[in-house]
């Protein structure tokens, strides 16, 4: 979860890869080369692991684990803790789209979480960010509207006026629109 991508691009994945703050990645699926910011807690757990060859999940000196190896473990504790079966079922690839709700979550633009989950579309990264409560995203967007409420605006189109006085009507309308 901590770098948005495909488990197979994580086996992949070289201590060389890694610079202290980002981890450059070739994703196998597109072929498209992105340096993908790691977060702190990400970056902590990094450096505290041993070094036990090249790649960061290391089968040996030189090879990395397998990525069916990798898919069994996740499989054998997902088994353990209860969540491999039934509608709290969890899979590894929903990592990915976690990681993308979670930015969408914090109000991230959906053109920087495709920087950090290398879809090639908008698209493909919407889907993966659809899951964000939009309940919150609603709360963060009409607080980011009253922080510039002192802003002047206008009126996009021709808005037609109620029965009245026409300076209730427009203050009543601007209040609900």
């Amino acid at each position: 979860m901590g770098t948005g991508q495909r488990l197979g691009d994580c086996v992949a994945m070289k201590w060389d890869d890694f610079d202290g703050e980002y981890m450059s990645v070739v994703q196998q699926k597109t072929g498209a080369k992105i340096d993908v910011y790691c977060p702190a807690r990400l970056q902590a757990y990094l450096a505290g692991l041993p070094r036990r060859g090249k790649h960061i999940l290391a089968k040996t000196e030189t090879e990395p684990l397998g990525k069916r190896q990798v898919q069994k473990a996740v499989e054998d504790v997902r088994e353990a803790i209860g969540v491999k079966e039934g509608d709290d079922r969890l899979v590894p690839h929903g990592w990915r789209y976690t990681a993308a709700k979670e930015m969408a979550d914090a109000g991230v633009d959906i053109r920087d979480i495709q920087a950090v989950t290398g879809h090639k579309t908008l698209e493909m990264a919407q889907k993966y960010a659809s899951g964000a409560d939009q309940k919150k995203a609603s709360k963060r967007a009409q607080q980011k509207r009253e922080q510039n409420s002192d802003k002047p605006g206008k009126c996009e189109t021709n808005c037609e006026t109620l029965p009245g006085s026409q300076d209730q009507t427009e203050e009543k309308s601007k209040n609900v629109q």
